[in-house]
């Protein structure tokens, strides 16, 4: 460090040189001690900041895919639905039961075709 000079006969300032010990150097001033608190602070809060920024876009993209989700079983049950009400309708019983099961109505005469071989 260096001191306040003083004035030679030609006018210019000479300085002295002062030396300090070297364990001075990690010694902080008064003054410096806030502005580092306040410096780890913003930093804290920052990254705490970006984490849970972080979180919710994580949270928010779950969230989309959760509604997408809903909005095709909501689509596959109406289909369901509407299935389940023409299953219960007599034709479409009427209609099974020739065709799979191979029953005929009273009165009615049963044709089988024979496959060719």
């Amino acid at each position: 460090m260096i001191s306040p000079g003083y004035r030679s006969k030609s006018g210019y300032i000479r300085q002295k040189e002062i030396i300090k010990p070297e364990g001075s150097r990690l010694r902080l001033s008064k003054g410096r001690f806030p502005v580092i608190l306040l410096f780890i602070l913003l930093l804290y809060f920052i990254f705490s900041f970006g984490l849970q920024f972080n979180q919710l876009r994580v949270m928010q993209k779950e969230l989309y895919g959760m509604r997408v989700q809903v909005a095709t079983l909501q689509k596959k049950n109406a289909e369901l639905k509407d299935q389940l009400k023409l299953i219960r309708t007599d034709a479409y019983i009427e209609q099974v039961a020739r065709e799979k099961l191979g029953l005929v109505k009273s009165g009615e005469v049963r044709v089988i075709q024979a496959k060719p071989e």
